[in-house]
């Protein structure tokens, strides 16, 4: 009985071992024009490896601020909602933030953003850690018309 007990618990400690393995890729956001304060940021999170992770918090250079939001559509209105407790990035999978679905919100910004330039985002990882991530920004249709 004691051999059945150990060999679960071993089993059982197999499911999450090891760290995730996250690539963050294809960051971009749309310009901006005079006068326009916020915009939003879209990328995929790629986690090979055998644990979870969560995204836990998204930093802008200041006076700018970052938040994690989702869209949600009901009776035909479209609406955002912070995600606050973060997004889960599961093992084996790819999280893809795109326009209408889930995006970072950046507000505060305090000139327009041109097609070519950079915003600099500062991502926090519950179990990977700190990450700064480079964000192209791109004509208003997006790269290739996103």
């Amino acid at each position: 009985m004691k051999r059945f007990i150990l060999a679960a618990l071993l089993l059982a400690s197999c499911g999450q071992s090891g760290s995730p393995d996250l690539q963050i890729r294809d960051a971009w956001a749309r310009e901006t024009v005079a006068g326009q304060t916020a915009t939003a940021a879209y990328f995929r999170i790629e986690n090979s490896g055998p644990a979870d992770d969560r995204l836990v918090s998204i930093a802008a250079p200041a006076p700018a601020a970052a938040a994690l939001h989702t869209t949600e559509s009901s009776n035909g209105i479209a609406r955002m909602r912070e995600l606050s407790a973060g997004l889960t990035i599961p093992s084996g999978s790819t999280i893809e933030l795109k326009p209408s679905g889930t995006h970072v919100m950046i507000t505060g910004l305090t000139a327009p953003l041109k097609p070519g330039d950079t915003l600099k985002l500062a991502l926090r990882f519950e179990t990977s850690g700190d990450r700064n991530l480079d964000v192209t920004v791109t004509p208003a249709t997006g790269p290739e018309g996103h």
